[in-house]
């Protein structure tokens, strides 16, 4: 079969590797049909390896080596284990994320932050290839109403579902996303049932301009170089939830400015450099505090799908579509910063 293999920095080849074979009773093989590109597949190609392990054996999924990358596929399941069979022909949105079911945080429901939590195409082989193999626990049906195109979509706006439930937001807060670039539009569209006023913010007009046809109640363009101090004159006395969804140095900084005492401030954008941050006006505000990371398959995976049916959403976040024979050209524009939308590949 064919697939994209990264063997080290800037090495992402198209080559002919075996087919994926079953391994557990509830495994099942996968035909992809759409698989998305995410930052973190742009980070590992210009920068990695961080997360995929090119060198060192993951400790979960205990894979080393070169690697196909890919965790926001679709697809329709060609095969499947014994104890799987019910998921014979179905077309599939899969989580991606692999936990074990049994440990402490699986028992409370937090899958995500499973203790052997491993993730395909990035702890190990996943979806930017003709066929993937995948425990049939995180692969959840798609609904007949909503096309392959769409639903390829349903990994990534899970995420900023997750990311929507750990605010708790409640009835008539006013929330305030910092950022509406590629996880902060999921983020927005996953806020459209919460009842909240949402406000975004950004330094890209279009970008802003989708997130208002998403949802959002008001748009503010900020300057790149924008101080916590001038993004606290728009709210001088805070907004109840910030997201802050960039990760880049400072950010967490801004948006702690523009939460409320009392308020609650969410980090969704994930920068492994250290930098510095405000802890005593945290403290002494009393702002809570929350994190968050992937999402909770059998939870986030099918209220995405039930939004991304209208295909409105989808239609609004899509961006370029690529063959897999293109792949080198695709992770180019959106490593260079010039994607416009979600970038999918089509594998079938």
């Amino acid at each position: 079969m064919k697939a994209a293999v990264l063997h080290a920095t800037h090495d992402l080849r198209l080559e002919e590797v075996p087919r994926p074979l079953l391994k557990k009773p509830n495994d099942v093989l996968i035909e992809v049909a759409y698989n998305g590109l995410c930052g973190t597949d742009a980070t590992e190609f210009s920068k990695g390896p961080m997360m995929v392990p090119l060198h060192v054996p993951h400790p979960n999924s205990k894979h080393v080596g070169a690697t196909i990358l890919g965790h926001e596929f679709i697809g329709t399941v060609i095969e499947a284990g014994s104890d799987a069979q019910e998921m014979l022909g179905k077309r599939i949105a899969c989580g991606a994320g692999v936990s074990c079911g049994s440990c402490t945080m699986c028992r409370q429901g937090r899958t995500n932050l499973c203790e052997h939590y491993y993730t395909l195409g990035l702890s190990i082989d996943g979806g930017l290839a003709q066929y993937v193999v995948a425990p049939k626990s995180i692969c959840i049906p798609i609904p007949d109403a909503c096309s392959d195109e769409d639903a390829a979509l349903a990994q990534p706006l899970a995420v900023g579902i997750h990311a929507v439930r750990r605010a708790k937001i409640r009835t008539g807060d006013r929330v305030i996303l910092l950022g509406v670039g590629a996880i902060g539009s999921f983020v927005c569209v996953g806020l459209q049932k919460s009842g909240a006023q949402v406000i975004v913010m950004d330094i890209d007009q279009k970008r802003l301009d989708v997130a208002l046809a998403l949802g959002a109640d008001e748009a503010i363009l900020i300057a790149p170089d924008a101080t916590p101090a001038d993004l606290k004159k728009y709210f001088p006395s805070g907004v109840e939830v910030v997201f802050e969804t960039s990760g880049v140095p400072g950010a967490a900084t801004r948006a702690l400015a523009l939460t409320k005492m009392g308020g609650t401030l969410l980090l969704l954008g994930l920068n492994k450099t250290p930098q510095e941050f405000p802890f005593a006006d945290a403290v002494l505000r009393e702002v809570t505090l929350e994190t968050t990371v992937a999402h909770v398959c059998s939870q986030d995976i099918p209220e995405a799908l039930e939004m991304l049916q209208s295909g409105s959403v989808a239609r609004l976040l899509t961006g370029q579509i690529f063959k897999l024979e293109e792949i080198n050209e695709a992770m180019e524009i959106l490593t260079n910063g010039k994607a416009n939308g979600k970038i999918l590949i089509a594998v079938k």
